[in-house]
């Protein structure tokens, strides 16, 4: 089992971590998990690909309900829009026998890391956003 998945698995267990690490966590978790979705999805393996896109739907709901919308305002809301997007995205992927879906929700997702990555974790809020 990987790094990102275990860390996955320790937030969901409530190891204490700061908000940050979490989402920092939480987004290399989504990004390893729609990996292997497009490796599966390239080895026509529909049941691997289910797996991953399952474990990604999951990451997603637990990144959407961390948000704070009276703290987070405009961003908060854009931030659930855009997970709301990416959850319907993933949805489709059991109808949908290219691999469009998932390179369009891993490159929003990767965006989201990249920025993410130019947070000053000391200046991080008491709450998640």
């Amino acid at each position: 089992m990987s790094t990102s998945i275990q860390t996955y698995n320790s937030v969901g267990a409530g190891q204490d971590l700061t908000p940050y690490q979490a989402v920092e966590l939480l987004l290399d978790g989504a990004l390893e998990c729609i990996s292997k979705a497009l490796i599966a999805q390239q080895a026509n393996n529909a049941a691997q690909r289910g797996e991953a896109v399952d474990t990604t739907l999951t990451i997603l709901g637990l990144l959407q309900d961390s948000l704070d919308k009276s703290l987070g305002g405009d961003l908060a809301q854009n931030l659930d829009d855009l997970y709301d997007y990416m959850t319907r995205r993933l949805a489709s992927v059991a109808l949908d026998n290219s691999a469009h879906s998932l390179e369009e929700v891993q490159g929003i997702i990767l965006q989201l890391r990249e920025g993410w990555a130019q947070i000053d974790p000391a200046q991080e809020p008491k709450e998640l956003i």
